[in-house]
């Protein structure tokens, strides 16, 4: 029986929506859409995009068997919006929930094929980073997503892993320059995910892997946030409440 799927990812300066179908080892993506969200926080506006998508496939919320969300690592607002988005789809609707690292969406973005160095700007001088070989049933991953330093990814590649792959993703910008040869000539730079990457990563999870378990799965963040480690300058004094 064929099972409705939604996925979602606002972890990277793009949106990413997809819907479609799973049935056993047939996958069709119905709808999608990617929205360019540099400047403007994609959460005011994640439920109309998903209720317009979900209208524009014709299929109801309800009708959904399962929702694929990534978690990061990326923006740290935008995880925290898509997984709650998506917490309270799956619990409303009683389906399953399958998290989904961004690294992994970002190496299938634009159709990639073959093997990709997926790389994100963590900024301070380190990058989100995973290599992963893409093919007709999504993203495998051949090492787990890290923050560091460019150099330190580089020196843990498989070997004759650069040679072969190009480097995809946003990151790809902030450290062109630093990129071997190889990888730098067929690096692509993109905005940030897609939904040809997150519909790629979201079927093969949803055949793979198991559930989340909803009430405990998180956001991916790899780091400490500025406020964390006390780098924001707040843009106002705090506010003191005259009863207290």
């Amino acid at each position: 029986m064929a099972t409705w799927l939604l996925a979602l990812d606002t972890s990277t300066p793009r949106t990413a929506l997809a819907v479609g179908r799973i049935d056993g080892d047939a996958a069709e993506l119905v709808a999608q859409a990617t929205h360019d969200d540099r400047g403007r926080p994609a959460s005011a506006e994640l439920t109309a995009r998903i209720s317009a998508l979900l209208a524009e496939a014709g299929v109801p919320a309800r009708a959904l068997g399962a929702v694929a969300c990534g978690l990061g690592p990326g923006m740290f607002t935008g995880s925290r919006v898509a997984l709650a988005t998506a917490k309270g789809l799956a619990l409303g609707l009683g389906c399953p929930l399958f998290g989904l690292s961004t690294l992994a969406i970002v190496a299938g973005a634009d159709g990639t094929r073959g093997p990709v160095l997926a790389l994100l700007d963590a900024r301070r001088g380190d990058v989100y980073a995973a290599p992963f070989v893409v093919g007709d049933d999504g993203p495998e991953r051949l090492a787990e997503d890290r923050c560091c330093p460019l150099a330190h990814v580089l020196a843990d590649l498989p070997a004759g892993f650069a040679a072969r792959a190009r480097a995809v993703g946003p990151g790809v910008t902030a450290v062109a320059d630093a990129l071997p040869a190889d990888l730098r000539a067929r690096a692509l730079a993109l905005p940030g995910a897609d939904a040809s990457g997150l519909w790629a990563a979201a079927v093969r999870a949803a055949r793979r892997e198991a559930p989340a378990d909803v009430a405990t799965v998180d956001a991916v963040y790899l780091r400490a946030s500025y406020a964390e480690l006390g780098l924001n300058t707040p843009k106002r004094p705090p506010y003191r409440s005259p009863f207290v």
